[in-house]
């Protein structure tokens, strides 16, 4: 099984961390992003990473690459039953709508246009920052008292967790949010979660 990816790549850690979780051996192969490569489009249309080959048959999007790993494993991560399953998916979607975009704006204002000698849009990052501040207390709010997202660890904590990875370095202060620090750190100590 190949997954293109890169390193720093919150969305393909993701599935590097799931594949861990359940003992799957992944052959890694860096995707250049920067100068970009034509043939990689044949994999991917939107020639972003993740994209995981499963001997020709090829899966993009994080999420879908994380359900159909736990669903080919038949792994806990990913409970059976109708509600469980929707409610992994709900944290799934909400991390997709309501977090990841706006730590994806930004990473791009305040780290990669920098490093461009590109500035800042000032507008895009206050806008960034008001979203995150009316969704990481949904996040906060679900987690106190709680282990994990949902009754057990699954993949929803793999991908909302490694949302926030590197949230610090784009400048989002979560030292209000103790129950999602907590959390954090018990994701961060396990040892699939180490790159």
């Amino acid at each position: 099984m190949q997954l293109y990816d890169v390193g720093m790549s919150p969305n393909a850690k993701k599935v590097r961390v799931v594949a861990r979780e359940l003992g799957i051996p992944l052959e890694r192969i860096a995707v250049d992003l920067q100068n970009g490569d034509p043939t990689y489009r044949e994999k991917n249309p939107m020639g972003k990473v993740p994209t995981l080959d499963d001997e020709g048959f090829i899966v993009w999007e994080s999420g879908a690459i994380l359900a159909y790993l736990a669903t080919r494993e038949e792994s806990p991560l990913l409970p059976r039953d109708a509600r469980g399953q929707a409610d992994v998916l709900r944290w799934m979607f909400f991390a997709a709508t309501h977090i990841q975009p706006w730590m994806s704006t930004l990473g791009q204002e305040r780290l990669f246009k920098p490093m461009r000698g590109l500035e800042s849009n000032q507008i895009l990052i206050a806008h960034a920052e008001r979203e995150l501040a009316r969704f990481i207390p949904v996040l906060e709010e679900a987690l106190l008292g709680s282990e994990y997202l949902t009754a057990e660890f699954s993949v929803a904590d793999i991908f909302v967790g490694c949302g926030f990875e590197g949230a610090e370095r784009r400048g989002v202060d979560l030292v209000p949010f103790a129950a999602v620090n907590a959390w954090r750190d018990r994701l961060s100590a396990r040892a699939s979660w180490a790159d």
